[in-house]
């Protein structure tokens, strides 16, 4: 009874879309600008302001480690932690991908999976994000024959930050490996996550095979 309780609140949590509410506060529609997606990344997008790109994130990412913080927390009430974790972690992700609260149209799950990392331990989240880092960076490299900057430093920062969102190849690639070495690493903390990750994973099919068709 517990752990379907979990999964309820979880699943209406991770439906709220903090960055699709922070978007119409600055007068975008995600749905109609940018990637169309409903992320933190696509705020960005809209409105190019950082404290527009700061809120959505902070959303995404809290509730995925409100989730997981509850989860631990409730525990004494006699379900088994681990199971707890999965679900709560499982059906956050589900809610932020397939929001009832838009008609199940949400965004890939990515934000909300940090912050999953984030609550199960964060040292593990500096190893993933310097993982997907990597792999973005040194794929943008093959594809386009070197990482070109230009402008002054802020332009540099801003040039660097949309290679991060826009390279979803190397995204990809690097969530791959990084989740071979949490699996290696901290395999019951993969335990927990790693149903999360084929949501996120499956959110990133489509957008993969359209990003590799306006490259060929």
């Amino acid at each position: 009874m517990y752990l379907i309780l979990i999964s309820i609140i979880s699943y209406l949590l991770g439906s709220i879309p903090f960055s699709y509410l922070v978007a119409r506060v600055y007068g975008k529609n995600l749905f109609e600008v940018g990637s169309r997606n409903i992320g933190a990344a696509n705020v960005w997008r809209a409105t190019g302001k950082l404290e527009a790109f700061s809120m959505a994130l902070i959303g995404d990412v809290g509730k995925g480690a409100l989730l997981i913080f509850l989860a631990q927390k409730f525990s004494f009430l006699g379900y088994d932690p681990v199971m707890g974790q999965l679900i709560a972690a499982f059906f956050v992700v589900l809610g932020h991908n397939w929001p009832i609260f838009l008609k199940f149209k949400g965004g890939r799950g990515l934000a909300t999976l940090a912050g999953l990392i984030l609550a199960l331990n964060w040292k593990i989240l500096l190893l993933v994000l310097a993982v997907i880092g990597f792999f973005i960076l040194l794929t943008e490299l093959i594809m386009k024959k070197g990482v070109r900057l230009a402008g002054s430093f802020k332009e540099k920062i801003k040039g660097l930050f949309s290679i991060f969102i826009s390279q979803v190849l190397g995204r990809m690639i690097g969530i791959v490996a990084a989740a071979i070495l949490v699996f290696l690493l901290y395999p019951q903390i993969f335990k927990i996550l790693f149903p999360a990750v084929i949501l996120a994973g499956i959110k990133h099919i489509k957008r993969t095979k359209t990003f590799l068709e306006s490259q060929a």
